[in-house]
This record gives structure tokens, sequence and C-alpha cells, in this order.
């Protein structure tokens, strides 16, 4: 099925709309609060060592598979499982499919529909053996190699149906998508990446008729030059490029060159279509970039990166940006910055730009002083940012939306309980200006079968040129698993606002719904979603069903 995505601040529920990295590499840091211990797993496949966390960032996300920077040198090994927060409680539960030297691709297990690129990953690294020539992997071997050097991949196929019941139409969508990741090909140190979705929409109205529509589309299609652990790569195809945050998906090239503490890269191509992703020469861009960063798997992990991009449509400036950011995470403090730095000619100075601007600036910290407490804060100027959405209902609709502006928060951590409270005052956006003020409570592993509740409490009030805007959000999710091989998750909430623009002047929207995740013999998976979506004249219900078998 082709991804979902929704665009920070937009109304869109269903569209694409690119592939854009905030990188975050919040990588190797060695850290043992409570707020990183693992979701409870007693029928862990891989011996893990329960006294180091260790931590990554997701790189990319593309439907259920999700890229991470770190692999075999940092301590993951097949079959491992990794999980993120989110509000302090299991937002989702990744377990490692393929791996590379210092990357690798992770099944969503659970959860993860409101994971995003740059969000922190957890994982407690693979138990280390004697036996092992570099220290790092574990001597833990699956029965059944799904990855490593040779050509393995995923064969997926997906059916997806809504309804607007007050609107009289519904859609019906089976897909099927093909992944492969080879290295190694043949013995060579040949390697490719392919991502290839096809679906077919039928969309049915009563004032319309039926329509169908089809679409097969190429996310990535790259031949890789470098076997893993080399100094240098070349990459030539559609390819993601996760080292520049403003750049994302191109056709061309890439070459890197480096060792464990330093990399240089340089590339050069087109932007597809934005619209279908097919191949377009309208938009050229070219640049490089230049990465510090302390050695893999250390106790503190630490990067430097600068670079330059020049982007042109038509043979006409688009845009010219230098950027630079900086990564730091230990036991104690974690920290990332980014700042762009944008030039204009003078055609653009002439309409009112200075010269040399400074643009998108994202600033994001977290200090714990002590086991129970952690303290965040952070600041986002960055004028578009792009977010995967598998899904959108009135929660996530309002994240995106109040995203930009300044935010602090404090977050208290006990065994099985975790409380937390945050303000936010956001400058910009679809949402102007605004305060909102969050509290939320979640309790974990309640019982053997590891059950975990959790509720948020949200008030904001809009001040806005035209009206004044308030409302409250409440939202709970809960979620058990009741044998290894299967998850089962609930999640819903009610959000109501108040402002003398509509009419009535109170509205509310409710949403609800529920997931079941089963995993069997390691290389087949099945996935059932059903959730509805109900506002003043709307109402959506929403069924999803996939099956994937990895090879």
């Amino acid at each position: 099925m082709d991804r979902v995505v929704a665009r920070a601040g937009s109304g869109a529920r269903y569209r694409w709309v690119g592939a854009a990295r905030i990188v975050a590499v919040l990588a190797a840091a060695r850290a043992r609060p409570a707020w990183t211990q693992q979701p409870a797993d007693t029928t862990r496949p891989v011996p893990v060592d329960t006294t180091r966390t260790l931590s990554a960032s997701v790189t990319s996300l593309a439907g259920t598979t999700v890229y991470v920077n770190a692999g075999r040198m940092d301590g993951l090994v097949e079959g491992l499982r990794m999980w993120t927060r989110r509000h302090d409680s299991t937002a989702a539960i990744l377990r490692v499919q393929y791996l590379a030297s210092h990357q690798s691709a992770a099944e969503l297990m659970s959860g993860g529909k409101d994971l995003a690129v740059g969000d922190t990953v957890w994982f407690h690294p693979a138990a280390k053996s004697a036996a092992s020539p570099q220290g790092t992997a574990a001597a833990y071997r699956p029965p059944r190699r799904l990855s490593g050097p040779g050509l393995h991949g995923r064969i997926g196929v997906r059916y997806l149906r809504a309804d607007e019941g007050s609107a009289g139409v519904g859609f019906s969508e089976p897909s099927m998508d093909l992944r492969l990741d080879g290295m190694q090909l043949g013995g060579t140190p040949l390697g490719l990446a392919v991502d290839l979705r096809t679906r077919r929409t039928t969309t049915s109205s009563t004032s319309f008729g039926t329509q169908v529509d089809g679409h097969t589309r190429v996310y990535q299609a790259a031949l890789i030059w470098g076997p893993p652990g080399a100094g240098f790569r070349v990459t030539v195809g559609r390819q993601y490029l996760t080292a520049v945050t403003s750049v994302s998906l191109f056709d061309g090239a890439l070459v890197e060159i480096g060792n464990k503490h330093i990399t240089f890269g340089g590339f050069g191509g087109v932007e597809p279509d934005p619209t279908n992703l097919g191949f377009s020469s309208t938009t050229q861009d070219y640049g490089g970039y230049l990465q510090l960063h302390s050695t893999p798997g250390r106790p503190s992990f630490w990067t430097v990166s600068t670079g330059a991009v020049g982007s042109y449509a038509n043979g006409v400036a688009n845009r010219e940006f230098a950027f630079a950011q900086a990564m730091f995470a230990n036991q104690y403090i974690s920290f990332f910055g980014l700042q762009e730095v944008d030039y204009y000619r003078p055609w653009k100075v002439a309409l009112g730009e200075s010269s040399i601007s400074p643009t998108s600036t994202y600033l994001s910290g977290s200090f714990r002083p002590a086991q129970w407490i952690s303290l965040d804060g952070s600041f986002d100027n960055r004028r578009s940012v792009r977010l995967y959405r598998d899904a959108v209902d009135p929660l996530t609709a309002f994240d995106d939306a109040y995203r930009e502006g300044l935010g602090a928060g404090v977050t208290l951590i006990g065994y099985r309980l975790r409380a937390s409270g945050d303000v936010h005052r956001s400058t910009g956006g679809s949402a102007g200006e605004s305060m909102t003020y969050t509290g939320t409570l979640g309790v974990t592993r309640l019982t053997s079968t590891n059950l975990s509740v959790t509720g948020r409490v949200s008030a904001y009030t809009n001040n806005s040129s035209a009206a004044d805007i308030r409302g409250w959000i409440y939202a709970a999710s809960a979620g058990l698993d009741p044998t290894n091989m299967l998850h089962l998750g609930l999640d819903g909430g009610y959000r109501r606002e108040t402002s003398p623009l509509t009419t009535p002047a109170t509205t509310g929207y409710t949403w609800f719904g529920g997931d079941a995740d089963l995993s069997l013999a390691r290389a087949w998976s099945l996935s059932l979603s059903v959730n509805r979506q109900s506002g003043p004249n709307s109402r959506t219900t929403q069924f999803y069903g996939g099956v994937a078998w990895r090879f």
C-alpha cells in the first residue's frame, strides 16, 4: 500500500507529500534510566545485555518497515527488539529484520501510529561473545537467515477499506509491495535496494458513481557499490538522502568517503514528481556535506555536520542554503540542533529578503539529573516539515498543526508509573499564536501479559486575529501481549472546541479503534486494524488488513 502521510499543518487526510529527513541521530548513547527500560518481554528471542541501554534514531520509514542508523557493529542482531516512547509510554515495538554494519531495517510489531523520521529508538544490545571477532555482536544465530550477504526482501499483500457514512462515499484499495535488500551479491562489493508498491483504488459515491485509479510507484531503486564497513560507498539510482535535512528522495548519485571519525559526501540528481513519484527533470539538487562523529558503540555519542545545497528549477535558483547540525547524547543529556542559512539572489533581495538569511531552526534537548525526573525543552521554527502518518486522527492532526514554537516539560518516572506535564507556545504554522498545556499519565506492565494503559489531557487557547478559540483533548490507549506472537491494542479520544466562527459554536470529534499484530515462524506477519472517526457532519470507518512474507 502506498505510504500514507500528512503534512504538518495541513488538513489532508490521505496524500503523498514527500519524504523529508529530520536527522536526529541520538545513536549509541549508553543509558539506564527507568523511562528507557524495554517493555517486559519474557520471550525475547535474542540474548541481550540488560545492563546497557543504547539508542539510535529513525532515518526512514516505508510502510511497516523502519530504518535505523545502528547495525551489527552497534550490538544489533536479527530478531532483537527495539522500542520508542511517546509521552512517557511505549509508542512502538520494532524487531530487527536486516542488518548492515551501522544500518538496519526493522519490522513494526505494534504501535507506531505517530512514528516519524528522527524519533529515538532504544534497545538492549545483544550479549557479547568471546567467539565474536568484533566483540560487539552476539554469538546468537537465528535458525533462518534473513539478512547478511545475498538477496533478502519482503512481499506484502494489503487491503484498505474506508466508508464515509454521512457523505455516501467509500473506497477500497487492494495493494502489493515488494522490498529487496542485497549486499555482497555473488561475492562482489555490489548491493541493491528496491522498494516497489502497486495499488488499485476503487471509489464509489452517490454523486459521481464508481471510479477506478491504479498506480505503481517506485520509492527506491538503487545500486550500491561498496561492502559494509568499507571506507567508501557509491549509490546510483532513486535513493534517500539521510544526511541533509531538506533533501530527501532523489534520482541521482551519492558518493561517501570516510572512516569511523569523519565522512564526506557529495551528491547530485533530480527530484521525482511530487504527485506520482514519476521521473522528472524539473528540479535539480546538488550538494556536499562533512560529518565528524564519535566512534560507534561508545557510551557517549556526538556528531557535527555541515554542508551546502543548491536546488534549481528549470534553470532558475529554487533554493541555495548552507546548514549545520550537532547532536550529543549520554546518560544524562541529549541534544539536537539544526540551523539552515539561505542565500538569496538579487531578484529575491528586491522582493524584501536579506541576501543572507537564517531560516529553519530546530533545537531539542533533555536533561536527566536523577533516575526519577527528566527535563525537556524544544524550539522549532521550521516552516515546512513533512511527517509520516499511516493514518490521521484528531490527535495527530492537532499535534502537527501546533508543532511550531517553544516548549518545555517535566517528567516524573516510577517503576511502572510515569507522569508528565508540558507547556507549548505556538507562534507559527496553521495554528497561529496559541498556548497548549498537556498532562500525561501512563501505567505499564500491569499483568503478565504486559498490559499498559496511557491517558492524555490537553487544553489549548488560540488567539487569532479573527477570534479566540478554546478547546480540550482527551485521549487514551491500552495494549497487551496475550502471547509472544500476538499484540492487541485499543485507542480512542475526544476533542471539543469552542469558536465563535463556527455554527454551532461548540463542536466535538471522537475517534476509537483497535489493532492486532500476529507473527508466525519469523517469516510471516499478519496485521489487522479498524477505527472510526466522528465529527459534526461526518463519520468515517476504516478497515485495514495485511499479510507479509520475508525471505
